[in-house]
């Protein structure tokens, strides 16, 4: 059933869930085999589009989950609600029932970092993009103690995902979007263009054979995101996208996916791309406004009026989607930090500088911090370590840290040799301090110090024997 799911197969999937349903009763641990089995078949009714069928599963699900333990009816309820909410696109109440899972500790890690993830998800919606992409980095953190490391990489995927639309929806050509803005002030900085292109690529490549549902997503996100992708060009890869959900009749990703595309193409200045991308969800103002879209189907039907002259309805529209977000921001969970984040925060999860960078190289930094004492830790191997090539590396770290990886490892090896130097009192040389470090050639090190403390370490190891000296 995970197979067809991952292959875009869903229809199959539903088909396969039902049977298996009915023959897990008779196995070794029915009640466990027949929850997994529900989460997932539930899923996959929501992505169809059968939201009532999916709430009366979850409800039976219930009494599967008690039949294991009441922490599963808990956690696993959670999370059933939380997914129901989200497809509602109801995020603040979705946000709810994620955190209620997400901040228990006692909870199995995997549980906890499906949470985790589904949150960032509901606070992205939200325009929280910042605390989103803080849970990602919580959730990934959280997910290298899993044995599937498959996990940890669709994580990635969801941070490459937001980090898109992100980027689409705080343009300047959706800047009276009443929601929209709070993606410009929620951050002011955005993963470079060229990196994320590529990162998009790169991680397409690694789910085409195990999960090219996944991998369809992200290359779609990918041709969007390309420069040239604007007018006609973009208008066909939209509806290529949409083209592939039809056929397979995933009805309930269909509708966000053409509300997220005639943003795109509203922003990009395609007019009529978007109004066809929309049609079949406008042509009743009633049915718009009743959507749980409404907010965004108003102001883009507010936006293509204007494109037409109509002014009147523009105007009309348009103070019904500022009715629809201020109603949407009384109800928001921006402020409200989700007790996992103020947790990871405490336990030193945040370095400053690493926080500014994106969710991967997030990890290419810490990498780095943890092997400053290798003399071989090179750039290669850090691309290497998280995926990416030493190009795209190069890039996130001048875009976001204003320096190269390497001059990040010179840096901070440097400072851990000042720091040390200071703290010896004389009972070591400078160069066995500095091989500490991964620094053993003499000159090498005198340079890069000099350069960095205007000083070479033999200064800085005789002022602190000196001032030492004075104390006494």
């Amino acid at each position: 059933m995970t197979r067809r799911i991952l292959d875009g197969d869903l229809s199959g999937a539903l088909r396969m869930g039902h049977e298996r349903l009915e023959q897990a009763e008779g196995g070794a641990d029915p009640g466990r085999e027949r929850a997994v089995l529900g989460q997932l078949l539930g899923r996959a009714m929501l992505a169809c589009g059968r939201e009532e069928e999916a709430e009366e599963l979850f409800q039976r699900q219930l009494k599967v989950y008690e039949s294991v333990s009441r922490h599963m009816v808990r956690w696993h309820g959670s999370l059933d609600q939380g997914a129901l909410m989200l497809h509602l696109n109801r995020p603040a109440r979705a946000l709810e029932c994620f955190n209620a899972v997400a901040n228990e500790r006692q909870a199995p890690a995997d549980v906890r970092v499906e949470a985790m993830a589904a949150a960032a998800v509901a606070m992205h919606r939200s325009g929280d993009c910042r605390a989103a992409l803080q849970a990602l980095d919580v959730a990934r953190e959280l997910s290298d103690s899993l044995a599937d490391g498959r996990v940890g990489q669709l994580v990635d995927c969801i941070a490459l995902e937001l980090s898109v639309l992100q980027r689409e929806r705080a343009g300047e050509s959706l800047g009276d979007h009443a929601l929209c803005a709070m993606y410009r002030d929620s951050t002011g900085e955005f993963v470079a263009h060229d990196v994320l292109h590529q990162q998009l690529g790169a991680a397409a490549g690694a789910f085409d054979v195990e999960a090219p549902l996944v991998a369809l997503r992200l290359r779609h996100l990918q041709r969007l995101l390309a420069k040239d992708c604007v007018g006609a060009t973009a208008a066909a890869h939209v509806n290529e996208g949409l083209s592939w959900l039809r056929e397979r009749r995933i009805t309930g990703m269909e509708t966000q996916a053409r509300v997220e595309a005639a943003l795109m193409l509203i922003g990009r200045g395609a007019m009529q791309a978007a109004g066809d991308v929309l049609a079949q969800l406008t042509f009743n103002e009633q049915q718009v406004h009743r959507s749980r879209y409404a907010v965004e189907l108003q102001y883009c039907l507010a936006r293509l009026h204007q494109h037409h002259g109509r002014h009147l309805d523009a105007l009309r529209l348009y103070r019904l989607h500022t009715q629809h977000a201020v109603q949407a921001l009384m109800n928001n969970v921006q402020g409200k930090t989700p007790h996992f984040l103020q947790m990871a925060a405490e336990e030193g999860q945040g370095d400053a500088a690493r926080m500014r960078l994106p969710l991967r190289y997030r990890r290419a930094y810490q990498y780095v911090m943890d092997h400053l004492n290798d003399e071989n830790l090179s750039v290669r191997q850090t691309a290497a370590h998280v995926g990416v090539t030493e190009r795209a590396l190069q890039l996130a770290f001048r875009a976001h840290l204003g320096m190269t990886p390497a001059e990040l490892i010179r840096t901070r090896r440097m400072e851990r040799i000042h720091g040390d130097l200071r703290e010896c009192g004389g009972t070591e040389g400078v160069l066995e301090v500095a091989s500490r470090w991964g620094i053993k050639n003499r000159s090498t090190l005198v340079h890069n110090y000099r350069q960095q403390f205007d000083e070479t370490p033999m200064q800085t190891l005789h002022g602190n024997l000196d001032a030492r000296a004075s104390e006494q």
